[in-house]
Order: structure tokens, then sequence, then C-alpha cells
């Protein structure tokens, strides 16, 4: 406000002459005077007005808004021609009158501004993020008559007409829908970050649209997609304000903090909807635990069949692959905190039921239309409304069949100014599958000539070849082994499998993290697989009772006697050289002499099913072979069986032996990779280890670790119980491992 109302009064009241303060009223020989009583009389504008009281306070929405308005009424009439005798004589005791007025009436002024502004201070801080205020907050206004028209416009003319717009009520700034094709090369970090309760404020810059279009040897000439699903200008950033410190009864800032990344996890099979083995199960349990910590956390995957869980977004892309135009969809869900987005075009769903089988180059077309349409999703699929963007963004690569994704990102986004703080991640499930094939297949590919170096690789049997897994090696940014063993192995010509000198060439930015299992769907109290059939559910406290409830549900279920004495061993896996099928059978005589029960469960090899068919024919009493797979007789023979055969020649980490001992079921494994890490071989003279180990990869040494096992089980039973239940009392869920995997992921962010 210009000039208060305090000024304004004490300036009339000291210019007003004493003529203009008593007033006659017409009449002859009238004696009476009328003067200003209780009121100071000032000049407003070209009259004389009259105000009294004090105005009236206008609060905006968040309290930044204060005016004090004069409410004015006007007396305006002239004093007649005859002076009363009376006029005169009082016209010194009339001014001290009126003096004494404006004192009190600038004290009652003073009193009340202070009252508002002290009630202004209390309402801004308790109600900054709402747009109303608070029901115990009130604001006085007296009632005053009705002013004029004239009067109307002068309050309008000093009143504060300043206005502020309401923050968002959450503080933060919304992020940005990132537009596509690649936005325009920028010098600092964009994108949308992740926000999460109580993290720091991030601010988002502007989005640029870009004008370059997309590279024809990436996508399709046509380069059109859907209208739907993809916003190209930026959500409107809202002022950043602070909130006020949360209640106990909310929930913690995020574990990780303010290392909060957009996580897009890149695999070809993802459970429960598609799984063969371990990378299913990593690749479904992992992000959710890294979503717990506080990341935004998406998973690709193709859609081999038509999942009721995902609903289709209407974004279409068209991708060219080996000289020909594919166009895919996507498919999203949003399970347990992660977004699930599947990539779907009929050549996956022509091996919905053999998602690795085919030809090679088959088998190639489909990696590298997943792996370009992985790359561009964080554009152009908007999860919950808004995409993940390129800012702030890592990738997760898993084993050879995603390895294109580092590569495609670094050739044609990184190498061009694009997606410049985008990183990405290789995950080593399985060094032996590595992508081989002739060096004509490069050009399938689709990337720059210079590039070919990086996938050709000279192999003392087959010759040169390209090899895009070791592309994927070169270009990541980080690698990740799935046990601290495999991390080692595969620096060794043994279990490098041809890229040892690769991987010792780039040990600088190697780590091994163990897996974990999903707690929850692997949990012998809470499986909904052992609730039927006359299974049980059960823990560590009724170990006792339980498994033998499950073992004797399992005997009758398979059609074996139900005998609680005899050992019951079991394997489960795919019928591999790998998984060392070929031990169990070389031993298989030595075992049919023994008082035992053999089940295993598995699909592979087609010599290694006829073996499992041919030894149910000639030991129906002794063994079941079940050629295929199934979850939920995996559970429950994880549940039922007493030891579990791993006899693996290697095994990067494996996850059946962390099943079983959460389960009570106590392993037997060939000492390698994750199976070391995480077996500990039984020690009987301080009572300690979960299992037994062999090193030597030989039937004998695999019959000498089976026997001491079912000998302990027979005449040991304290022994076996304390094996059980150091088992089962580890914490083996993802969310250590997640945190090991957050720390690659910032060891990558911060990699230039």
């Amino acid at each position: 406000m210009g000039r208060s109302v305090a000024m304004a009064m004490l300036e009339c009241a000291a210019s007003l002459p004493s003529s203009s303060l008593t007033q006659t009223r017409g009449g002859s020989g009238g004696g009476a005077t009328s003067s200003c009583s209780g009121r100071a009389c000032f000049p407003l504008g070209r009259g004389r007005q009259c105000a009294e009281g004090v105005g009236v306070v206008r609060v905006g929405r968040v309290g930044q808004r204060r005016g004090v308005v004069r409410r004015a009424e006007g007396v305006g009439e002239q004093g007649g021609k005859g002076g009363g005798g009376g006029g005169g004589n009082n016209a010194a005791k009339d001014r001290s009158v009126v003096l004494e007025e404006s004192k009190r009436l600038l004290a009652m002024q003073k009193e009340l501004l202070d009252q508002i502004e002290e009630r202004q201070k209390l309402y801004s801080s308790v109600s900054a993020n709402t747009e109303q205020p608070p029901a115990s907050i009130k604001v006085e206004q007296p009632i005053e008559p009705q002013p004029s028209t004239s009067q109307l416009s002068a309050e309008i003319a000093e009143a504060s007409t300043s206005s502020q717009t309401a923050p968002s009520s959450s503080g933060r700034p919304l992020a940005a829908a990132w537009p596509s094709p690649p936005p325009s090369k920028r010098t600092a970090r964009s994108g949308r970050a992740v926000v999460q309760p109580y993290s720091p404020p991030v601010t988002t810059r502007p989005v640029v649209s870009p004008g370059a279009e997309s590279k024809r040897d990436f996508h399709s000439d046509h380069g059109r997609e859907g209208t739907s699903g993809n916003a190209s200008q930026p959500a409107p950033q809202q002022p950043e304000t602070n909130a006020a410190a949360p209640s106990a009864a909310e929930k913690p800032p995020p574990l990780a903090g303010p290392n909060v990344m957009n996580i897009v996890v890149v695999a070809a099979e993802c459970a429960p909807w598609s799984k063969t083995g371990g990378l299913g199960d990593v690749v479904g349990a992992l992000p959710k635990a890294l979503a717990r910590r506080g990341h935004r956390v998406m998973v690709v995957a193709p859609r081999y069949s038509n999942y009721a869980e995902a609903w289709e977004t209407g974004v279409r892309r068209i991708y060219n692959v080996a000289g020909q135009d594919m166009e895919v969809g996507y498919f999203h869900s949003f399970r347990d905190g992660v977004d699930f987005v599947f990539v779907d075009n009929p050549i996956f769903h022509a091996f919905a039921d053999n998602i690795y089988g085919g030809k090679r180059e088959e088998v190639l077309h489909r990696m590298i239309l997943l792996c370009k349409a992985a790359v561009e999703i964080p554009w152009h699929v908007p999860c919950g409304g808004v995409c993940y963007g390129d800012g702030n963004l890592v990738f997760i690569a898993n084993d050879w069949h995603t390895a294109l994704v580092p590569v495609y990102l670094q050739a044609y986004y990184r190498d061009n100014g694009y997606m410049n703080f985008a990183r990405s991640v290789l995950v080593i499930h399985n060094m032996a599958h590595q992508g081989r094939g002739p060096l004509a297949d490069y050009h399938k590919l689709g990337l720059p000539g210079h590039y070919i170096d990086k996938f050709r690789l000279y192999d003392p049997q087959g010759g040169e070849h390209n090899n895009i897994f070791m592309a994927g090696l070169i270009t990541a940014h980080r690698i990740v082994t799935v046990s601290h063993g495999y991390a080692w192995e595969v620096q060794t010509s043994e279990g490098g499998w041809g890229l040892d000198g690769v991987i010792r060439d780039h040990n600088w930015k190697l780590r091994g993290v163990v897996n974990g299992i999903d707690d929850k769907e692997w949990n012998p109290e809470q499986d909904v697989h052992l609730r039927s059939d006359g299974y049980t559910n059960y823990n560590n406290l009724t170990l006792d009772s339980g498994k033998a409830q499950c073992k004797a549900a399992l005997q009758r279920e398979l059609g074996l006697p139900v005998r609680a004495d005899v050992p019951l061993l079991g394997f489960i896996g795919r019928l591999d050289h790998q998984k060392g099928v070929d031990i169990i059978g070389q031993a298989m005589p030595w075992m049919m002499d023994q008082d035992i029960q053999v089940v295993m469960l598995g699909t592979g090899r087609k010599d290694y099913e006829d073996m499992l068919r041919h030894f149910e024919g000639c030991h129906r009493d002794k063994v079941r072979g079940w050629v295929g797979f199934s979850v939920a007789t995996a559970h429950r023979i994880t549940a039922g069986v007493d030891i579990l055969l791993m006899p693996s020649r290697f095994e990067p980490c494996g996850l059946n032996q962390l099943y079983a001992m959460r389960y009570g079921t106590v392993p037997v494994v060939h000492a390698v990779g994750g199976l070391k890490d995480t077996v500990s071989g039984f020690n009987p003279y301080n009572e300690s280890g979960l299992g037994w180990t062999f090193d030597t990869l030989h039937v004998d040494a695999f019959i000498h670790a089976l026997g001491n096992a079912m000998w302990t089980y027979r005449d040991f039973k304290n022994s076996w119980k304390g094996i059980q239940h150091r088992g089962m009392q580890q914490d083996l869920s993802w969310d250590h491992a997640a945190q090991q995997y957050e720390e690659v992921l910032l060891a990558a962010k911060f990699t230039w």
C-alpha cells in the first residue's frame, strides 16, 4: 500500500482549518452547531469525507496479499450562511476534541494492524500448502455500511491487487513427459528425476523439441508411432515450497535417499510370465527390491502370449531388423511398485512354448527387435502417465540376449550427443552363451561400420566370428556377475569361454553380487502351493512335523511308497550338460543299491530326458522322472525332499540351493561359482555349515559327499536338524543384493 491510513489521518487532522471543523445548520439565530463528533474529517479527492474505524484485511489464497481498504462515509453538507454565535468561541475546543479522537483512532488502527500481522504470519506458516485457511484461524471483518460508487472506486484504486498462484500440495516440481524422437543435445542433466517422499527437491529443465530424425539403420524409414501415450510438451513446473516437516505417522524416506534413479531392466524372460531358469526369477524379483529402496523401476521383456495383467498402451513403433520393417506394440502392467512393459510382435508369440527355440537367425532377430524397442521405451511409453525420460537413467541388460542394449545406447545416442547421462550395466548370468555367429550377422544389427571391431572375435576352433556378448561387455559402463566366485571364474580360460581376455581387460568395472530370492514366493510359511493335496505350510518352529507332512504328500502324489525313514533326494533344473545331469546318471547304479528315493524334474536335452524315463522304468519303487516343468511341482519337491542334488559343472549363482535351504532341505553341491559362495560345507567338529560340497567334478567325489549326507541324516539327527535350522534362519532376501546393485548403478552413473 502506497500510503498508510494512519499517515493520511494524521496529515488531514493537522492541516484542517478551524472553520472547517465547525459547521452551522441553516436557520436564523439558531445557536445550535453540528460538529463531526466521533469522526476525523479529512479531504478525500475533491470533497470532504469522513472516515471512521479501520479497513478490512483481504487475504489471498496463500496469505501473501494484504491491504487496508478505507471505508469512507461522506458528510458533504454545506454550512448555512449565517454563523451561530457559539461556533467561533468553541473552535479551539472542537480542534482539541478532534485531535484526541484522531489519536484514539490511530492507536486502535495500530493495534489492529499488529494483530492482523501476527495472524498473517501464523497463517502463512501453517497453511502454506493449502488453498483454504485453517478453520482455527479467522480474520475478523467489521460490519460497515455499503460504500457508494465513488467510494468503491477509491477503495479499488488504493487496495492491493497482487495475487499469487497456490503451489503444489506436495511442494515438488511436476515431471515433464518426454517427447520422441531423441531430445536435442543438452549439457546438463535432464529428464524426469524420481521423486520420493521427503527426498531433496529435484529441478527439471524444459525439454526442447528435437528436430533430428531417427537413424534409418536403427528405425524404419517410416518412423511413425501411435498418437496416444506420448506427450510432446513438458508438464507445467510448479514453484518449489518449503513443506512442513512430515509427521511421525508418515512413511520414512526411501532407503536410496538422494541417489534415487530411473532403472530399466531388460531381459528375455521374466517370472511369472516367462521363465526357463534362474534368469526369469532374478528379473521378476530384483526390480521389486530396487523399487522398495525408492527407485523408479521398469522391466522390459517380450510378450510371448496374451498376458491378462498387461494392458495395451496404444503406442506403436516400427524398427528395421535385418532389412525388414517390424512393428511393435507395448503392453503395460504395474505390480509391486514396478512397471512391467512387454514388447509385442508375432515373432515372440510364435515361440511362446520355447522362448529360446528356433534357428539361430530367428533367435538373433528376436533379440535385435527387443533391444531396439527397449532403448527407446523411456521416451515413448508413459508409465503412470509420465515417461521415464533419459535423465538419471540406467539400463540393466541381462546376458547376451540383451547385450545389444548398451551397444545401441552408445552407438546411436551417446556418440551423437544424446542421452549423455544415461548409463548401462550388463549382468552375466551364464558366460557359456554369447550369441555367436558368422561375421555376416553383423550387417543385420544396423550399426555403423566401425563398430564391427567390437564384435569380431577370433576363436582358435571356429576362426573369426561375430560375438554379441563381447560387444556388450566392452560398451557397458559396469559389469556384474551373479556371485563373487563367478566373477573370478569368468577371468579364467576355463570359465571365460573365450572372453576371459576381454573380461580381464575390463575387470576394473567388474563386480560380483550374489542373487537373493523372493522371500514372499519362496516361503514355506506362506507358500500357496502347500495349501492343498495333503501339503502344509511350516516354519522354523514347526519344521519337523511340517516337512514330514509335505514329504508324505509328495510321495503319495508321485506314487512312491510313503516312508518317513527313507532319504528322499531331489533334482530340479535344466537337463543340460552344465547342470551335471550326467554325473547323477553315472552315480545312479550306486544310488539304487541304497535305501533311498529319487525325484527329478526338468526339461532340456533329449538324451537326458530319455535317461530320466529309463531310470523310472527300471526302478518304479525308487525313481520318478518328471520331464517338463511345473512351478507348483517345483515348490512341492523343494518342500518335500530331504536332500537337493546340484552337481553343476559351473553355476554362476544358482537359486535352487537358496530355495532348498529356505525350506529346510539340505543341498549337496559342486563347489563352483555361486554354489561355493552360498553353501558352506558341514563341519561335524564345531557343528557348522549348511550342506555338503565336493571340489572335484567326478562321480566318486559326488558319491562321497552324498554318502556323508545320508549317513548324517540316518544316524546323527541332532546334527541334521542343526543344518536345517541354520539354513532356514539365513536372510536370503533380495534387499541386501539390491543395496549392492545400487552401489554398482551409482558407480556407473559417475563413470565418464
